[in-house]
């Protein structure tokens, strides 16, 4: 300390001491107070941080992630009865209850009757939304019309047919099997006319002679004719009984241009429901009951007599 004690003249080595000491125990302080600086900082940052994630992913507010999510993203553990609760009352019950989607089957039960494509079987589809022609109501209709041309020309012989409410295509492709040589289908559900109608009309062997709509029938109806079209000879109507008003719908169609004074007009509509007697230029000429269907044909004035 001589050599210490000489470097700093007038300075007692007990006050030396004391000097260091009071510089080590200041340094102290400071790394002290910066250590606390930097620390209370990052807890600053840290629940700021903290909050600002709150705002995203608050399950009141926080569409972006599910309550699962926004769980796992915090780390705890959270009663699976909770979790559901916090589910239903940010989306509700389907979010919990995934909502399932129907599977739509198909099955072969109809049948072509007679002509081209007899014996062949149609698809159809496994449930109440698409309601078929029966066979027997099918049959009777082609023997009726066929009656009702004697004379005049056969069925046989060609001429277009129009088949509104189409689901299967049941009657227009029995139309093509028997000698017509044309048939436009309307059929309003996308997956029917593409996988059930145009799966049948391929089958048959009838593609080509065949023209399908997918709309509705009151649009097909409402639309103005395009160039070189012109009245059918034979319009099949075989509507869903619930889904329509069958007076309304008639009135449609004998102001479209699809219907002519030589059309041969098929209805079917059940039992409970009272059709107009006329049809445009055409007259009621038949009316059938099978079961609970009714089958109303309309024609022109020359047929009455048939």
């Amino acid at each position: 300390m001589a050599g210490l004690g000489a470097a700093m003249p007038g300075t007692s080595r007990l006050s030396l001491i004391f000097h260091t000491q009071s510089r080590q125990h200041e340094r102290i302080e400071f790394g002290t107070v910066q250590v606390n600086a930097r620390s209370g900082a990052f807890e600053s940052k840290r629940k700021k941080q903290t909050h600002y994630e709150e705002e995203i992913y608050n399950i009141d507010k926080g569409p972006e992630l599910s309550t699962k999510e926004i769980i796992a993203l915090a780390g705890v553990q959270v009663p699976k009865r909770l979790v559901q609760q916090l589910e239903k009352e940010k989306f509700g019950d389907k979010a919990v209850q995934k909502k399932k989607i129907p599977v739509r089957r198909t099955h072969k039960l109809l049948r072509v009757i007679a002509g081209k494509a007899s014996g062949k079987k149609l698809l159809s589809v496994a449930d109440a939304s698409v309601r078929p022609m029966m066979e027997i109501v099918r049959g009777a209709v082609f023997d009726i019309l066929q009656a009702r041309l004697h004379g005049v020309r056969k069925l046989s012989s060609g001429g277009s047919w129009l088949d509104l409410y189409s689901g299967t295509g049941s009657v227009g492709i029995e139309a093509l099997s028997r000698g017509c040589d044309s048939a436009h289908f309307v059929e309003m559900d996308p997956w029917i006319a593409t996988n059930v109608l145009k799966a049948n009309l391929e089958y048959t062997a009838f593609s080509e002679l065949s023209v399908v709509h997918v709309m509705k029938t009151e649009a097909f109806l409402q639309q103005p004719p395009g160039p070189g079209c012109k009245p059918f000879d034979f319009i099949s109507v075989t509507p869903p009984y619930e889904a329509v008003n069958y007076n309304t719908l008639m009135g449609q169609l004998s102001t479209s241009y699809v219907l002519g004074q030589d059309t041969f007009v098929v209805v079917e509509y059940p039992s409970e429901v009272d059709i107009i007697e006329g049809c445009g230029p055409l007259v009621k000429i038949l009316n059938r009951k099978y079961g609970r269907t009714h089958l109303a044909i309309y024609g022109p004035e020359w047929a009455t007599k048939r």
